[in-house]
């Protein structure tokens, strides 16, 4: 992780180990004794990466065949970025440097050695609408609505590392 505080409490207070630094730099294979990951998690980070290449072909270094990467992001397809793309944009984070979307995160990890087995579209910001929802209840449909029409503002992925590249 790259705070110092989180990997601290995650070693000194849960009792795992744990590495602070920037990856892909701080290279966490040689700080495990592992031949390889099984799984790795990436929750609202792989869109803060400047340089997207380095990162994929680390993580398909770091985990053995058959591992899964799992992440989440923003959706650049979802209903904020489609009702306005300016808007949508103007509201990222400066330090947001790639833009996903389920179509496109199939090809960019599928050029890395990874297969998509499942992308879950996941919550919407009702914030970005510039209104407030009345009720719960409303909330709760147009929530419902958006993740099946995969309009949802998030989603996951979950892949598995097909081969290693090169």
């Amino acid at each position: 992780d790259i705070s110092d505080e989180a990997v601290s409490y995650v070693k000194n207070t849960l009792g795992f180990p744990a590495l602070s630094g920037v990856f892909p730099a701080a290279d966490p294979a040689g700080f495990f004794d592992s031949v390889g990951f099984d799984v790795i998690t990436l929750w609202y980070v792989i869109e803060h990466f400047p340089d997207l290449q380095s990162v994929l072909k680390s993580l398909n270094g770091l985990l053995k065949r058959g591992g899964v990467l799992a992440m989440s992001t923003p959706n650049a397809s979802g209903i904020s970025a489609r009702r306005s793309l300016k808007s949508f944009l103007e509201k990222s984070p400066a330090d947001h440097y790639s833009l996903w979307t389920p179509s496109s995160s199939r090809r960019i990890l599928s050029r890395y050695g990874f297969k998509v087995y499942k992308i879950r579209i996941t919550g919407h910001h009702p914030e970005r609408f510039g209104f407030s929802f009345p009720g719960r209840f409303l909330m709760r449909l147009l929530d419902f609505f958006s993740r099946l029409a995969g309009l949802g503002d998030t989603f996951e992925i979950y892949a598995v590392k097909e081969h290693s590249i090169v």
